[in-house]
């Protein structure tokens, strides 16, 4: 079903920055992921207060992610510019589409290569690396590369969304119906366990399903300086931004839906569950179609792992299932 990775020196060089990053130096407990789980959810990057807030709540995710929001509201706003294109710096770059696509792919710091294995071996463990939102200066911009969703133009795509600014959730009360955009705003600061279980069920639903693009970059956000109005970099913050099709009913024939998802920092099964509801939000009018809570189903929602890995297994190639999907509705050979 899918095409395998073949062994390569990148696969062995993302093997090693992945175990890096998961066997601190002593005794050390490496939480970082999970201080960047508690700021996505709470919707603001300040890693080192989000420590904190762990620390105090005793590992209470909820907990800590309810301190991080009522300490943002008490701190002074100052509005940002949007983010330039050539101020995010791209660190990590697949597609499970296709196997070549313009630009390369970059396997980067790969999660999807960390051992599942404990490692008892004190004498293994190496220092942590620095952490994921230092600068990049190397790294090719977002304005220089291409994006994969333009090799799927002569596909049949469900209509594009109105685009446009959207509410803050942490400033206004959003009812329903909601926009896109609040919708995405919304959900981007859900709890990751229940989007990740969400987007299974609704994976389990689709005939096709393909991450086309999954970006892990460096943003660096500005201001205006108070006195002269010159853009000032204030933050460089870590996004992981994904875009996924699946398939949907475009005029009464077979297409595709496209739906896109990102989040702060880079705990990647969180934007590609957001991408995931997206999409099928967009193929089945809102979800109109209701999803049957059976006994079996909500066993298996319930499984964290299963539901993670099953969200997060979207990341492999799948390149010949794709291929042959897009052939059917285009009417074209593969």
């Amino acid at each position: 079903m899918y095409a395998s990775m073949q062994e390569n020196p990148a696969l062995e060089a993302a093997r090693h920055l992945a175990r890096q990053a998961t066997i601190p130096a002593g005794n050390q407990l490496n939480v970082s992921l999970l201080e960047e789980q508690v700021c996505a959810e709470a919707g603001l990057w300040e890693t080192a207060v989000a420590r904190r807030a762990l620390g105090q709540s005793r590992g209470d995710t909820a907990h800590a992610v309810s301190m991080l929001r009522v300490w943002a509201a008490t701190q002074p706003h100052v509005p940002a510019l949007p983010v330039d294109p050539q101020d995010v710096a791209i660190l990590r770059r697949l597609t499970s589409a296709y196997p070549q696509i313009p630009g390369g792919q970059w396997l980067g710091l790969a999660p999807d290569l960390v051992p599942r294995q404990l490692n008892w071996n004190e004498d293994s463990i190496e220092e942590a690396p620095i952490r994921a939102e230092q600068p990049a200066t190397s790294a090719p911009t977002q304005a220089g590369t291409p994006r994969v969703r333009d090799l799927i133009g002569n596909t049949r795509m469900s209509a594009e969304p109105a685009d446009g600014d959207g509410d803050d959730p942490a400033r206004t009360v959003l009812t329903p119906p909601y926009t896109r955009v609040n919708r995405l705003a919304m959900l981007a600061r859900g709890e990751t366990g229940a989007l990740a279980a969400l987007a299974a069920l609704v994976l389990g639903r689709r005939q096709e399903a393909v991450m086309v693009e999954l970006r892990v970059a460096v943003a660096g956000v500005r201001t205006p300086h108070p006195r002269s109005g010159v853009p000032c970099l204030i933050a460089e913050v870590p996004v992981t931004e994904v875009e996924v099709v699946v398939d949907a009913d475009v005029d009464g024939r077979p297409g595709l839906a496209m739906g896109w998802g990102a989040s702060l920092g880079t705990v990647e099964r969180r934007a590609i569950s957001l991408a995931l509801l997206d999409a099928a939000m967009r193929a089945d009018g809102e979800l109109g179609e209701q999803l049957t809570l059976d006994e079996q189903t909500l066993v298996a929602a319930s499984d964290g792992p299963a539901t993670a890995g099953f969200v997060e297994h979207i990341r492999l190639p799948h390149y010949a299932t794709f291929s042959a999907y897009v052939s059917g509705v285009t009417g074209t050979t593969p």
